[in-house]
């Protein structure tokens, strides 16, 4: 991973200083593509959560054009991930303010007021983004729409985002397991096994999926499924909340 990035990291700043054309051989580059190279730089960076390292060509796109919406949306996303929460909500509005219809940004803005609770601000947000048909990321958007409504207690409408997720990508997995709960909630348990059947086999199991796979596993008399779960459950997990109702369950 870290050649990877490094090799990146070097192609990217050979462009920085200048292009390479067929006509012309080299000549400067231009603001744009000079803002560009630093934007990818420290996107590369954050994909890899080296937060450190991101922040030198982002100042440097920032240097170049300081109200570009990606250099914000980036800071935003830094100062998520340092838990700034003051200063990455500015940094989301200013991006906004340079483009309010950024489906990206929206998005992450979205994504951000969710983790602070602020699941009403984070609807409106992410429902905007959703007006967008052409953003790449638009199965993500229903997806995160999905956990909003789920939080704001609209059970039908975050199925409905989740189906939707699924409509446009489908290894959501997030919105698959989602989606899972909610049918066994219903008492739906052919669908919610489906759903829950598609996950694990995509997904590496957390405490959540483990505890509905046990409930699953008891609705169909899984014996199996039921010792396999209830055994990673306690070994993996032992201090969650599902343990604690797996525990409860016993008695």
């Amino acid at each position: 991973m870290w050649r990877k990035s490094l090799i990146i990291s070097s192609l990217i700043m050979s462009v920085v200083a200048c292009v390479v054309t067929e006509t012309t051989g080299l000549h400067p580059a231009s603001d744009e593509e000079r803002l560009q190279a630093h934007l990818e730089l420290a996107r590369g960076y954050l994909e890899n959560r080296d937060v450190a390292r991101a922040r030198k060509p982002l100042g440097r796109a920032f240097d170049i054009d300081s109200s570009s919406w990606e250099v914000h949306d980036l800071y935003g996303l830094i100062f998520e991930m340092e838990g700034e929460s003051k200063l990455a909500d500015q940094h989301f509005k200013r991006a906004l303010r340079s483009d309010p219809r950024n489906a990206r940004v929206l998005n992450n803005y979205g994504a951000f007021l969710y983790g602070q609770g602020r699941y009403r601000d984070a609807r409106k947000r992410l429902e905007k983004a959703t007006d967008d048909p052409n953003y790449v990321g638009r199965s993500q958007v229903y997806e995160n729409l999905g956990l909003v409504m789920m939080r704001l207690g609209e059970v039908e409408e975050a199925e409905r985002a989740f189906q939707r997720s699924l409509m446009l990508n489908s290894a959501q997995g997030q919105a698959t397991f989602e989606l899972a709960e909610i049918y066994f909630d219903r008492g739906a348990f052919d669908i919610a096994r489906r759903y829950y059947d598609a996950y694990r086999k995509a997904v590496r199991q957390g405490p959540r999926s483990l505890w509905l796979g046990i409930r699953l596993g008891r609705v169909y008399a899984d014996e199996d499924a039921v010792a396999s779960y209830s055994m990673q459950l306690r070994n993996l997990y032992p201090g969650t909340r599902e343990f604690e109702l797996y525990q409860e369950s016993l008695q």
